[in-house]
């Protein structure tokens, strides 16, 4: 079963890879980004992922690997 938008947004909360919920940003800050990873097609992969947030916040650099690599497994498990 494919992740809901609400929980894709959740699990992007609580990884925060750029510090914006951290920061005091409201918990679905990351929104935007939960809806470009939804419109991925097939398996997500960890490049994806850091595409997405080097494309939206202009760095790449913006969510590490490692980050990447939680957000995956937690999509997995989730889903």
């Amino acid at each position: 079963m494919p992740i809901s938008r609400d929980a894709l947004i959740s699990i992007l909360a609580e990884a925060d890879p750029v510090g914006l919920i951290a920061g005091g940003a409201p918990a679905d800050e990351y929104a935007r980004e939960a809806d470009a990873i939804l419109e991925l097609h097939g398996v997500v992969t960890l490049t994806e992922i850091t595409g997405v947030f080097a494309v939206s916040f202009s760095e790449p650099g913006a969510c590490p690997r490692e980050t990447a690599r939680w957000i995956v497994e937690q999509m997995a498990q989730r889903g």
